[in-house]
């Protein structure tokens, strides 16, 4: 699959660069926040459905597996039809989902709620492919990285915001909150240029998107569920090896059709195959497991072998303000990463993830010393979450960027969930005796291979080739030849 040849001209921005750079933030926001809302109100859920946690838990999970599949299908789709109008579509369908959960009287019609609000998943990549067509090369590094660092600041934010929502007016009004940001959003994306670079679509394989996410929904499903059926269960292999199974037929099929709604072959280029390969290192450990740690390690009784006893308030004020800076962080990721220079970025998110895991292990025992961990911890994820789309966008071609972006977003999503899951299992494993609580011993495992696995994306950093490819397009060709390095 040869690129054709040509330079892709430089965009002119037909609106200004700050317009552009705040829609699309309050559109990452909305996609993070939405993730992230539903974790302090799952208690008063449970009780007022008189559900399990279980149960109650697919309301997150409903949102992840959806959110999953979006990432991938709505970069396409706005490569193909216009980012824009795409970017549209997709908060609409939240502003819908968050009213079906609104109005619902059941726990069943606010998990569907959810999951259709779960679309919002597909923003961040169709705002890094609008950035990508809209502002001129110099400025894009920074916007990149912006946009990403505003969307871990939304997540923080999802739970301190939505707490004191659900203290002060009852669940239902977060949903209110989630549907009129995104309306607000939505009215200013009509501001946003029109896409000028469509990526040819032709016949569009529609099986290939369908077929894709089931399998990302059972691998997740069996995933999110090891932790209470064990990783030895039928259950859970059974649905792991069936959505593997899926998966692996869904590449046969998208590496055979003419014009795969996903062009796996992107991937077969050594640039962006590396940024794959530390995507899901980073994922696995620092993002996944470090960002559930955190918040366990803030809110576990002082009594436990490892807990500062603080409450859920404090900790998710705590827990905003230091993802604050991280967002303040993540312009000078952009800088770093210009000129085609992101793996170096790469490299110092992935080197600060490092010392964070160390350093998680060994201050454990005070508050002031914890924070310090999770300020390093924070500065590698605004690192890293700003490099990496700055990698798939140095490693494709401006009309498929989206798309590329999407499958990024998938593997981030999807191996976050891996990590959070063995995470649990691991400390479910090392409990004190006669305790519910692990042991000091288990959450050095735990910073023990988070460590490990940000090292195995730093090698994968350190091979990752400067520059940025300058092409037209790509053209997705019957036979499955691999993509030539990108320069």
């Amino acid at each position: 699959m040869p690129p054709t040849t040509g330079t892709e001209a430089e965009p002119r921005p037909q609106r200004p660069v700050a317009l552009i750079v705040v829609i699309l933030i309050f559109a990452a926001v909305v996609s993070s926040f939405e993730a992230t809302m539903m974790y302090t109100a799952l208690p008063e859920i449970i009780q007022q459905f008189k559900s399990t946690p279980s149960d109650a838990g697919w309301i997150l999970t409903g949102f992840l597996l959806v959110g999953a599949a979006s990432a991938a299908i709505s970069g396409r789709l706005g490569d193909a039809f216009g980012r824009r109008n795409v970017l549209i579509v997709v908060l609409l369908a939240s502003i819908i989902g968050s009213v079906v959960s609104l109005m619902s009287d059941s726990l069943a019609g606010l998990i569907a709620g959810r999951a259709i609000q779960g679309l919002a998943g597909g923003l961040v990549p169709l705002c890094v492919g609008i950035l990508r067509e809209s502002l001129p090369s110099k400025s894009l590094p920074v916007a990149v990285a912006t946009v990403a660092g505003a969307a871990m600041w939304g997540g923080a934010g999802g739970n301190i915001v939505s707490g004191n929502i659900v203290d002060a007016w009852g669940w239902r009004y977060v949903f209110v909150v989630a549907a009129v940001v995104a309306a607000v959003t939505a009215a200013g994306a009509f501001l946003l240029p029109r896409s000028t670079a469509k990526a040819r679509l032709g016949r569009v394989d529609w099986f290939g998107g369908v077929l894709f996410a089931p399998g990302i929904a059972l691998a997740l499903y069996g995933v999110h569920e090891s932790s209470s059926w064990g990783w030895s269960s039928g259950k859970t292999i059974g649905f792991l090896v069936g959505g593997l199974a899926v998966l692996a037929l869904w590449v046969v099929w998208e590496l055979r059709v003419e014009d795969p709604l996903i062009n796996i072959r992107f991937f077969l280029n050594r640039k962006l195959g590396l940024t794959l390969v530390a995507t899901a290192f980073v994922s696995f450990g620092t993002l996944g497991v470090s960002g559930f740690v955190g918040q366990l390690i803030w809110q576990t009784p002082e009594a436990a072998p490892v807990g500062l006893g603080l409450s859920a308030g404090t900790a998710g004020d705590l827990s905003f303000g230091i993802g604050l800076i991280g967002f303040v962080l993540s312009p000078l990721s952009g800088r770093v990463s210009r000129n085609g220079r992101s793996c170096n970025a790469l490299f110092i998110g992935t080197v600060l993830a490092i010392a964070a895991a160390v350093l998680s292990s060994v201050l454990l025992g005070s508050v002031a010393g914890f924070f310090i961990s999770q300020v390093v911890l924070t500065g590698a994820t605004g690192f890293l979450l700003s490099s990496l789309p700055n990698l798939i966008v140095e490693g494709v071609p401006g009309p498929n960027t989206s798309e590329a972006s999407g499958v990024y977003m998938v593997t981030q999503t999807a191996f976050s969930a891996v990590g959070t899951s063995i995470g649990t299992v691991l400390l479910s494993k090392n409990l004190e005796p006669g305790t519910s609580f692990s042991s000091r011993a288990g959450y050095n495992e735990l910073f023990l291979m988070v460590a490990v696995a940000a090292a195995v994306a730093l090698v994968a950093a350190w091979f990752i080739r400067r520059g940025t490819l300058r092409t037209a397009s790509l053209q997705p060709q019957p036979a499955p030849a691999p993509v030539p390095d990108a320069i």
